[in-house]
């Protein structure tokens, strides 16, 4: 299934379209803040929005059945502030609490939504807060609602820009930064920092409104707006610094045009600010052309083929806040719709009149089985039922003292059968064992005692046996667990039946005590 990204730029608004990683169409609208001469100049502009992209759908053929829809910051209200650690139930009076200091509009004028970042070093909360003006997210539900599509989520643009970085293959870990800029068209650039892929601060400005100057030239335009990034960059940077002092940049991707790669290398260094740039042409294919709206307009296009670790909802959160604007002073308003069958309410009620009954049977007879089972305790006669608290305490502190003595006699036993079980698997061929002894007393540690003979025609052979056993016996780690000296304590030749065999024996000792 094909998929759609669409991003409302301060200039343009692009529609890419795509299978796969693939592009199918790349559509470029002028925005309708420019003239359109077919349109009376009454016309509202989200009328001339929705008239150009029904357009381009037209033109294009493009029935896709949803899209990402990319918003540039001008929009939106993005706030990153910390919190104290609050209860889940209390979260979100306290951000709205927090968000009032740091926004220009009144929160009840916003649908918004928030995630939070637990910080470790000091124990707090961090808040990413997005918020967008009622007015404007109920414009770009219209546009889905008219053109029939339903919207994956509404985008900030940066944090396209961090899916096309994903799609790029460069990793989010750590504290990093990213720059998306468009010197040769006119649109917003985001300047952003991410820990570990959540948002910690971000920036957009653009270079529109620039004087033009006297006899102004091409080259000289733009080395106006080289400078300017530069003054920009610089002061973002200043505002991080202070905002997070602890939080060292310590990688800046850079998504731009080939030709400004080399002049940015030389003014990153002199940040002491390490950057990597992004070969666009890799993502976005060979044939394509670099520019900043097709990035952000792919990359929210493959909004669930990458998706990030931001998960700000401001579709999500408007339908939220409608239905809770519903229910004020309406309970019932979640049961508004549904339609009354009595016949269905009869059944339910016997249903639960049944289910009722049979728990109630069940209870009764738990309790006959309960007063039965108490009738038949033992008496205990050292515990007089008369006896006060202090008797039935000191009751109940000895048997806790003979039940730990138990446990103890219990867990500090030796399970002889795991060691036993590694003494077959050592013996070598030729080799048995006759008999065993297992002792210890108070003086004496644990001592095994292995007595056996082998038989393999040759003497040389068979002592050689008796050692290899030995040494099995050393390397087993249970055997060894138990017993830290193992020694052969004689070995010798014996007569059995017109044979002439090897008999020895192999003594064992010094049980580990934490074993």
């Amino acid at each position: 299934m094909n998929s759609l990204g669409i991003y409302f730029g301060i200039k343009d608004i692009n529609l890419v379209e795509t299978s796969g990683n693939k592009i199918l169409n790349n559509i470029r609208l002028p925005h309708p803040k420019l003239e359109i001469p077919e349109l009376e100049e009454k016309v509202p502009t989200d009328v001339k929005i929705m008239a150009l992209l029904k357009d381009a759908f037209r033109s294009y053929r493009i029935n896709a059945g949803e899209a990402t829809f990319c918003i540039s910051g001008q929009d939106l209200v993005i706030r990153t502030f910390e919190i104290p650690l609050l209860p889940q139930s209390e979260l979100r009076g306290g951000v709205n609490f927090e968000a009032k200091k740091y926004i220009p509009f009144k929160l009840e004028d916003l649908d918004y939504d928030f995630q939070v970042f637990f910080n470790k070093k000091n124990k707090t909360s961090l808040v990413l807060f997005v918020g967008i003006k009622k007015e404007i997210l109920a414009n770009y539900v219209s546009f889905a609602k008219q053109l029939n599509l339903k919207i994956n989520a509404l985008e900030y643009s940066a944090f396209s820009v961090l899916r096309f970085l994903k799609l790029s293959g460069f990793p989010d870990a750590g504290v990093i930064a990213s720059l998306c800029f468009d010197l040769n068209n006119e649109d917003e650039t985001n300047f952003t920092v991410f820990e570990n892929g959540f948002s910690l601060f971000s920036r957009d400005f653009d270079f529109a409104g620039e004087p033009a100057g006297f006899e102004q030239t091409a080259e000289s335009d733009l080395m106006q707006k080289q400078d300017k990034l530069k003054n920009e960059i610089r002061t973002s940077f200043d505002y991080y610094n202070r905002k997070f002092p602890d939080k060292e940049v310590k990688n800046i991707f850079v998504v731009s045009d080939k030709e400004s790669h080399q002049w940015l290398k030389s003014f990153f260094a002199e940040l002491s600010i390490p950057a990597r740039f992004v070969e666009t042409q890799k993502v976005l294919g060979k044939t394509t052309s670099y520019s900043s709206i097709l990035v952000k307009s792919f990359a929210a296009a493959l909004f669930k083929s990458a998706p990030l670790k931001i998960k700000i909802n401001l579709v999500g959160s408007r339908l939220k806040a409608a239905r809770a604007a519903a229910a004020v002073g309406n309970p019932f308003v979640l049961l508004e719709g549904i339609k009354v069958d009595l016949k269905y309410i009869f059944l339910g009620v016997v249903v639960c009149i049944a289910v009722f009954g049979h728990g109630l049977m069940r209870t009764q007879v738990t309790q006959q089985e309960l007063a039965a089972i108490k009738n038949k305790r033992v008496k205990i006669i050292s515990v007089p039922t008369s006896g006060n608290f202090q008797e039935l305490s000191t009751a109940s502190s000895n048997y806790k003292k003979k039940i730990a003595a138990l446990d103890n006699l219990v867990k500090n036993q030796m399970y002889v059968t795991p060691l036993l079980n590694t003494i077959p698997r050592a013996l070598p061929k030729g080799v048995w064992l006759e008999s065993f002894n297992l002792s210890q007393t108070k003086d004496v540690p644990l001592e095994l005692v292995l007595n056996g003979g082998v038989y393999l025609g040759v003497g040389d052979q068979e002592f050689e046996s008796v050692n290899i056993f030995l040494k099995n016996l050393k390397r087993d780690p249970v055997f060894s667990g138990y017993f830290k000296e193992i020694a052969i304590g004689f070995i010798d030749r014996r007569d059995v039946q017109g044979k002439n065999i090897a008999v020895f024996k192999i003594t064992c000792k010094n049980f580990s005590e934490k074993k």
